[in-house]
């Protein structure tokens, strides 16, 4: 494996849930931010994410916060997996705080109807595309099954050839291929 990463998960429903384990269970760091405290207070001691995935231990490398700032504060690999009505506020919020050469990955199913614009274009809009590279993470694949590790795919499309790597590097496994 190679060195360890600081990957933000943003979004804490059942995508957002199974990518941060797999991320952790590959031995890097990951935050995942999550809408209330509550919530994160609960995945933090219970190591689990009862709301979505009751039956899924989360590796103790995934701390859960509601502090949108302080998860993605020096993150390598940021992964949103947040509801399309609010990817681009998120996206928006996270700008002024995205280390420079991060990877910025929509992993958001939807498009934004007025104007009409896809979540990689809503990133492309916000991010500084010369300091920051910009991908997709999506697939024929449903969050129940990778959770129940059962053999699923996902595609990983980018310009940039690092961060395809990287992503295949931080979120493959033996049950979820790239």
């Amino acid at each position: 494996m190679s060195a360890i990463k600081k990957i933000a998960v943003l979004g804490g429903g059942s995508f957002g849930t199974v990518l941060a384990n797999i991320a952790a269970s590959n031995g890097h760091d990951v935050s995942l931010w999550v809408r209330d405290s509550d919530q994160a207070l609960r995945i933090n001691s219970e190591g689990a994410n009862t709301t979505y995935h009751p039956e899924l231990q989360l590796s103790s490398k995934i701390e859960a916060s509601e502090k949108l700032e302080s998860v993605i504060k020096d993150a390598n690999i940021v992964l949103i997996a947040t509801p399309s009505l609010i990817f681009e506020n998120i996206v928006k919020r996270i700008t002024p705080v995205v280390k420079e050469g991060a990877h910025i990955i929509s992993c958001t199913k939807g498009i934004k109807l007025d104007p009409f614009r896809s979540m990689s274009d809503i990133i492309k809009i916000n991010i500084n595309s010369s300091k920051n590279s910009v991908g997709v993470l999506s697939g024929p694949n449903l969050a129940k099954e990778i959770a129940e590790e059962k053999v699923t795919g996902t595609v990983i499309a980018s310009s940039d050839e690092l961060l395809i790597n990287d992503v295949k590097e931080t979120l493959s496994s033996d049950t979820f291929k790239i």
